[in-house]
């Protein structure tokens, strides 16, 4: 009885979570006059693309898919540069201060972005960085997160590694480089799926920080087209589709790696 109570309750919310998904997908399908007149109708009566040319023709759709890309990668690639020398420094190397730099990055976990945003903004007016990429994804560099993450996985990994390859001669760096790294990948993608997903969802700093419409990333430029096409919810859910579906080409491409990733950054050895 337990077993069937379970399956319902995992069913109802799978249910509760993939009906947005369904509903955005079919409005975007649906005729402008159809939206609000066929709300109940669970498939479009008159299925059409048109929604989603006008969304490429009329707006500067891929301009902005485009730039959300690169403040994503970049944002990804620096921190997986900035990050994984810190856990490593942080799980491996005894030095004074490393517990209390450790829960330094904890307490950063712990402060709202929201709070940085006045502190930033006047940051990089001063540098005259407004209304560039760099400004976007600066910021989201260094992630606390993933410096926790690959920090855990690091110190469950045996010392035997390292001191092998210090008897052969190997410095820090080429430990680091040429043995953690490559054993850390299960971590790295951890951190990558976090930080790629967080740079490309932001919406507040890129609103704030950007305000030429060239330089929007897809969040802030949907935002704005909702504001620009008013009451047009077919077109707009086709927006939102389209920016969606980078993440699902994600998730698709590198499924087995985010499993394993997240499975492996709870083992301790």
């Amino acid at each position: 009885m337990k077993k069937y109570i379970l399956n319902f309750l995992l069913l109802t919310v799978l249910v509760l979570w993939v009906f947005p998904l369904f509903w955005l997908v079919v409005t975007s399908l649906k005729e402008e006059q159809d939206v609000m007149s066929d709300v109940l109708r669970l498939l479009p009566s008159h299925p059409t693309f048109a929604n989603y040319h006008k969304a490429f023709s009329s707006t500067a759709i891929f301009t902005w898919l485009c730039n959300s890309f690169i403040v994503s990668v970049a944002a990804t690639a620096g921190t997986i540069f900035i990050d994984m020398p810190i856990a490593y420094a942080l799980a491996r190397i005894q030095f004074k201060g490393r517990n209390v730099i450790f829960w330094f990055v904890m307490a950063a976990m712990m402060i709202p972005f929201q709070v940085l945003i006045i502190p930033l903004y006047m940051q990089f007016n001063m540098y005259g960085m407004l209304d560039t990429l760099a400004a976007v994804f600066l910021p989201r560099l260094a992630l606390p997160i993933g410096v926790f993450i690959i920090k855990q996985f690091y110190e469950g990994m045996p010392r035997a590694l390292e001191e092998a390859a210090f008897i052969d001669g190997a410095n820090r760096f080429t430990t680091f480089v040429k043995i953690m790294m490559p054993l850390g990948k299960a971590a790295m993608v951890a951190t990558i799926i976090i930080s790629f997903i967080n740079a490309w969802n932001d919406f507040l700093w890129p609103l704030i920080a950007v305000s030429e419409s060239a330089k929007y990333t897809i969040t802030v430029g949907i935002a704005n087209f909702q504001g620009t096409h008013g009451t047009e919810y077919a077109m707009i859910m086709a927006g939102a589709l389209i920016a969606s579906i980078p993440q699902f080409i994600f998730y698709a491409l590198f499924r087995k790696q985010i499993v394993a990733g997240l499975a492996m950054t709870g083992i301790k050895g």
